[in-house]
């Protein structure tokens, strides 16, 4: 345990070299003026300095003599605390202590979200939230859209200045003849080019129903011009839904 003594040294800045005698092993720099840091000798105004800045705290062997210089004549208060700890009187250690700091002004996020808030604030930030959620609470889009024999439609198209995360989709088809049917639901770019496919079905039995879906744990983002889109085939009846969530870009 420990167990202090301490005194308080203030004193206003002139910018000259000033000492204070005391027989403690610790000291704290409580405030110096701006800008102004402290050279700090022991024992002897001759010997090596160490700098000391606002909120260092320095621990040393015991002494009874302390030589402190500022950096600058700037006009301030000089505040020291200093502290005898009888339950260690060899240690050496200096360590720095940062002193409580405001962010000021507007400093945003994806242009949107002012961080300046965030603490202050119970509403959360969506551009985050509906990114990381596999099911979203606000701002939905659910689209569905029917298919019948040969035909390609688009489902859905991302707005300009928009990005979309996709939670789920799903297909249904239902068989009009013996032969092989497929479905696809594409993920397509603004010039209709194939870049990904959400889900590929097959069905081949007469008058049989078919039906698929998947949902993303982590959403699949779409940027704007994107596109949904549902290609059928001959032979077949096909319906596809999707489930997303729509943000500002």
């Amino acid at each position: 345990m420990s167990v202090y003594n301490y005194n308080t040294l203030t004193r206003a800045n002139d910018g000259n070299t000033f000492e204070f005698n005391t027989n403690c092993n610790v000291l704290y720099v409580d405030e110096l003026p701006s800008g102004v840091t402290l050279s700090l000798a022991i024992d002897n105004q001759n010997n090596p300095a160490i700098t000391l800045r606002p909120k260092t705290q320095l621990r040393f062997k015991q002494n009874d003599r302390l030589f402190f210089t500022p950096s600058a004549a700037t006009a301030g208060t000089i505040r020291i605390f200093l502290f005898l700890d009888e339950s260690n009187l060899l240690e050496f250690d200096q360590s720095q202590y940062s002193s409580e700091s405001t962010i000021s002004g507007t400093v945003t996020i994806d242009g949107t979200v002012d961080v300046t808030k965030i603490g202050g604030s119970t509403t959360p930030v969506t551009n985050w939230t509906e990114q990381l959620k596999s099911s979203s609470t606000t701002g939905t889009r659910q689209i569905k859209y029917g298919i019948l024999n040969t035909a390609s439609a688009t489902l859905y198209t991302v707005p300009a200045d928009t990005v979309a995360y996709v939670h789920a989709v799903s297909i249904n088809s239902f068989g009009l003849s013996n032969t092989d049917a497929s479905t696809y639901l594409y993920l397509k770019n603004s010039s209709s080019a194939i870049v990904g496919t959400f889900l590929t079905q097959v069905i081949n039995i007469d008058n049989d129903s078919v039906s698929m879906a998947v949902s993303y744990p982590t959403p699949v983002k779409m940027t704007a011009g994107e596109i949904i889109d549902l290609t059928g085939a001959a032979g077949s009846w096909s319906s596809a839904s999707i489930y997303l969530t729509e943000q500002s870009a």
